[in-house]
């Protein structure tokens, strides 16, 4: 027993003195940490492309990969998901290449002391991230970025400073332990909005049908818009105070306005909220945002309709469900926001309208509402 522990000892010290050594003999080099450094990325060094749902799949994909050094994310042109692209090379080793790109973000190895492990201070150009676990790099810790760890709301994800940029994030507004994958807007006015209608016209042949969402839940939807209903519910849960207005059309027309921080821009909150009846004034309700070219929004005096009278000053139509999407701006004979008008039947859309005064669709319509 006792020649046993000696054997143990002495293989416990050689160990020790071994692993020393190392440390002394091989200073400039302990570990692969991990960076991460937003708004760049690498060019000229790709060796495979592919569509992911997130920075966490890309990294996966870099992990398997026995060449990958480091890698690159760059928003989609489906909202549901984002570009990877895996390097063979990282910004240290080609620091030429290293380039700004606004909306993606580079990731990568970087060598570090073990000091460097120790104290949790810079070697080279990267840096520990505090998230490191040994030797293998993992992603950082970003609340909205899985759904292990929601977020309460997009506006949230904004002012904690985990934004990624445009994308989908996960948020549990209810703390429920059930969280949703939404899509938030981070460069719009500040960012931190959350999108919860949605409709993008993929073809010039419209749907036959609206996507109406009963129910909140509904934004996780890639097509979506909400009824009253669903807006009320959300606004119980999430404590939103603007909304945002935004729609374009391929003949160059946009309305784009936001709802103001004063009583005048709440009462427009509430009314599609479905926390009031009462149709909101229109005038000095809301701002237009820089790129509104829209005759809508310059003739606020001549919105609405309201127990069968017109221009009346106001947001909407008086419908109940529709509201949100339904003639929630419009001034008569001149502009409209319009979905599902008027034949509204069983989801049956008839008109498409944005701002102008036109019925026809085209590849690359939208209408979007978002809050925050």
């Amino acid at each position: 027993m006792a020649a046993s522990w000696l054997i143990r000892l002495i293989f416990l010290a050689v160990n020790v003195l071994s692993a020393n050594l190392l440390v002394i003999s091989n200073s400039d080099f302990c570990a692969s940490v991990f960076e991460t450094k937003n708004d760049h990325v690498l060019v000229g060094h790709v060796m495979n492309t592919s569509a992911v749902a997130d920075e966490f799949e890309c990294h996966q994909k870099c992990l398997r990969n026995n060449s990958c050094k480091s890698f690159n994310v760059h928003p989609g042109t489906d909202n549901t998901k984002r570009v990877c692209e895996l390097n063979n090379k990282t910004r240290q080793t080609t620091q030429d290449k290293f380039k700004k790109k606004k909306g993606s973000s580079y990731y990568g190895h970087v060598k570090a002391t073990c000091q460097d492990l120790l104290t949790n201070k810079r070697k080279q150009t990267g840096h520990r991230h505090p998230d490191y676990r040994g030797k293998k790099f993992e992603l950082p810790k970003k609340r909205g970025w899985n759904s292990k760890d929601p977020a309460y709301s997009c506006k949230s994800i904004r002012d904690s400073g985990d934004s990624k940029g445009d994308g989908r994030y996960w948020i549990d507004p209810e703390n429920s332990g059930n969280p949703l994958k939404v899509y938030c807007d981070m460069t719009t006015d500040g960012g931190g909005w959350l999108l919860v209608s949605n409709i993008t016209m993929e073809s010039s042949t419209p749907p036959s049908q609206l996507p109406i969402k009963t129910s909140y839940r509904g934004i996780t939807s890639d097509q979506m818009v909400l009824t009253k209903t669903a807006m009320t519910v959300l606004r119980t849960h999430l404590s939103f105070t603007q909304l945002r207005f935004h729609c374009s059309k391929n003949n160059g027309r946009k309305f784009h306005v936001t709802t103001v921080a004063n009583s005048t821009g709440e009462a427009a909150v509430q009314y599609f909220s479905g926390q009031t009846d009462v149709q909101p004034a229109s005038c000095g309700s809301y701002v237009r945002m820089e790129n509104d070219n829209s005759g809508s929004a310059g003739v606020c005096q001549k919105w609405g309709l309201e127990s069968g009278s017109f221009e009346v000053a106001k947001w909407g139509a008086g419908f109940d469900q529709e509201r949100l999407y339904d003639h929630p701006a419009f001034a008569r004979d001149l502009y409209h926001w319009a979905l599902n008008h008027p034949d509204y039947s069983g989801g049956q859309a008839k008109r498409w309208e944005c701002d102008d005064y036109l019925v026809g669709v085209n590849t690359g319509d939208f209408w979007k509402i978002y809050v925050r």
